[in-house]
């Protein structure tokens, strides 16, 4: 049996946990550093702020800032994102690193319920929670692969970590 050498090398590269954000979030990442928790304005005060990740290497879609057109929400395109956003960026690091499912849900102290409303968000939009990741610890950005989104659909390494 042949082996595709295309399908190998696709492989052997590492999947990445990705932390997507806009252009005018990541200079406020690399001035501080680090990817940093963050609470949502509806974030309830028992839990913890996260950093949150995705296994999907294309977007995730609950990561699309909402915009009103009409007196209606609705999430932006890519296109549209990186035009009033500075550009759309990804910060990847190992899933090993990162909680995910019920430990993240635990020491983040969500509630069961809250955490269920956020898979119905989650289905609503697009997105897999069982793709979802994160963290309640800072981020550093120097252990991020960093990659820009191209209008043509592809993302664009921009930075590796330092080894």
């Amino acid at each position: 049996m042949a082996l595709n050498p295309a399908l190998m090398k696709q492989d052997s590269a590492p999947l990445l946990a990705w932390h997507y954000t806009l252009g005018s979030h990541l200079l406020r990442i690399l001035e501080n550093g680090h990817i940093l928790p963050h609470d949502q304005t509806d974030t309830p005060a028992v839990e913890c702020p996260l950093v949150w990740f995705s296994l999907n290497q294309r977007y995730e879609p609950s990561a699309a800032k909402r915009l009103e057109v009409n007196g209606v929400a609705q999430p932006p395109t890519l296109e549209v994102m990186r035009q009033l956003g500075n550009g759309v960026y990804r910060l990847g690091v190992p899933p090993r690193s990162l909680l995910t499912g019920e430990t993240l849900r635990k020491h983040a102290r969500i509630s069961k319920d809250r955490w269920q409303t956020l898979a119905q968000q989650a289905q609503a939009c697009g997105a897999a929670i069982s793709e979802w990741y994160g963290t309640i610890d800072p981020v550093p950005s120097s252990d991020c692969v960093i990659e820009v989104w191209q209008p043509d659909g592809s993302w664009a390494r921009v930075a590796s970590p330092q080894r």
